[in-house]
């Protein structure tokens, strides 16, 4: 089965006005991402796809939930369906190879508190590193499972060079954590935050994503948040994001 790429994006804004999560924004606003319908100029059933989530919308469709493009590579994807109608769906097709979780959305301030930040940044232990992300550091980061999400959504290094931006910690010279741009687009960015498990509950996390919104404003850069569970739920609050909404969500495996 074979569905039609959109070109004419207004042709599809109408089934996304009720959306409220700033990854979105990648594909109306940028170059990222794709749309895929039933049908190019009347569309019914429509999936947008910007790095690993996919977001459904329209009327629920059963071959376009099997339906996965050629060039997601990835064996897991996030579904968010814009009404309970898809999340039946989904539940009814993947059966035993979903988990079904809660998501954030967020409001971007319009003003950050920078001395809170500073502090934060100032707490960094002795025996760590802060750095921003290098040639060097992007590759190691590409190679490493646990934090590859904070560069993989860019063609290279010069592309993350010119639209990205990130900041990883370093323990005897290894990256332990670290807080990136996951998307960028438009002089927006939207926050991916990442911590090797052993190296968790020291307040990394927090350090280098405070880091990475500091260098936004610097550059006029809008830090987006969108959190993926509870501990980046109150990651962000502690930030100064202001929660918008929860949302449903649904993580997919064996696609």
């Amino acid at each position: 089965m074979y569905f039609d790429k959109i070109i004419n994006k207004k042709n599809i804004e109408s089934l996304f006005q009720s959306t409220t999560q700033t990854i979105i924004q990648a594909y109306w606003e940028g170059k990222i991402g794709f749309a895929y319908a039933d049908d190019l100029l009347r569309p019914t059933s429509v999936i947008i796809n910007i790095g690993c989530f996919f977001f459904l919308a329209g009327q629920p469709n059963q071959e376009m939930l099997h339906y996965i493009p050629k060039v997601y590579s990835d064996d897991y994807a996030i579904l968010i369906p814009i009404d309970k109608t898809w999340q039946n769906l989904i539940e009814n097709i993947y059966r035993n190879n979903y988990e079904k979780i809660t998501r954030y959305s967020f409001y971007t301030p319009t003003e950050f508190d920078i001395q809170r930040l500073q502090l934060i940044i100032s707490k960094l232990p002795k025996n760590y590193q802060l750095k921003a992300i290098d040639e060097n550091y992007y590759q190691q980061i590409l190679n490493l499972e646990w934090a590859k999400d904070l560069c993989k959504n860019f063609n290279s290094y010069l592309d993350f060079e010119k639209s990205g931006l990130g900041f990883i910690i370093l323990k005897d010279n290894v990256i332990v954590s670290g807080a990136s741009s996951y998307l960028a687009y438009n002089n927006s960015i939207d926050i991916e935050v990442d911590t090797i498990v052993e190296e968790r509950r020291k307040g990394l996390a927090l350090i280098s994503s405070a880091k990475l919104i500091l260098a936004c404003l610097d550059r006029q850069i809008t830090p987006n948040w969108d959190a993926h569970n509870k501990p980046s739920l109150k990651l962000a609050t502690e930030l100064g994001y202001i929660l918008n909404q929860p949302y449903n969500a649904y993580v997919v495996w064996n696609l």
